[in-house]
């Protein structure tokens, strides 16, 4: 598997400009970026059926729609994480590293419970923990490395946007290309 073709592919696409540019913009705008987590559910299923390009920005009510199905399975997954923050961190250092490390853990599950509901459209398939865990098992070389770097990345972009605000486009520019590049990644390694 070539992670290099994975980084390129979005050049692939004859409209990439303009369409990772409106993914940028969009992404920016609270509430309207739901359609952001709608996209990148429609690179999964495009990375599932082998397809190196970008989605068409025309589906504008189903990116919503799937938009909100993402944001509801990472809500979810994450509750136990906040539910868990205050008794943590009021213990000091184990606490803290124990949240982290929780964290961590359900953000790994996130992008995989998003394939399975992608697969076939089924909000349960996302919270077939046991499902989910047996195919990170058989995928875990190449999705752990390429989930690694998206945080890595996604951490540089976050960082970018807040510690230099004249230049947040660029910290989101870095965040929504990864995004769809990991995305896609995930979509082809489900299969």
């Amino acid at each position: 598997m070539s992670f290099k073709r994975f980084i390129m592919f979005p050049f692939q696409d004859k409209d990439w400009v303009k369409k990772i540019l409106l993914g940028c913009v969009i992404s920016i705008v609270p509430v309207l970026n739901l359609l952001t987590l709608g996209y990148f559910l429609k690179c999964i299923k495009m990375g599932m059926e082998g397809r190196a390009n970008l989605p068409e920005w025309e589906e504008w009510a189903e990116h919503i729609r799937e938009g909100f199905m993402a944001f509801i399975i990472a809500f979810i997954y994450l509750l136990v994480p906040i539910l868990l923050a205050l008794p943590l961190i009021s213990i000091p250092v184990v606490g803290v590293l124990l949240l982290a490390i929780l964290v961590l853990l359900v953000g790994l599950l996130i992008p995989l419970a998003l394939a399975a509901y992608s697969e076939r459209k089924n909000l349960m398939d996302a919270f077939r923990i046991q499902d989910i865990i047996i195919k990170l098992s058989r995928i875990i070389n190449p999705y752990a490395a390429a989930y690694l770097f998206t945080v890595f990345i996604l951490t540089l972009g976050l960082s970018i946007v807040i510690l230099l605000p004249h230049l947040a486009f660029l910290g989101v520019l870095v965040m929504f290309y990864f995004g769809l590049v990991f995305f896609n990644l995930l979509g082809s390694i489900w299969n």
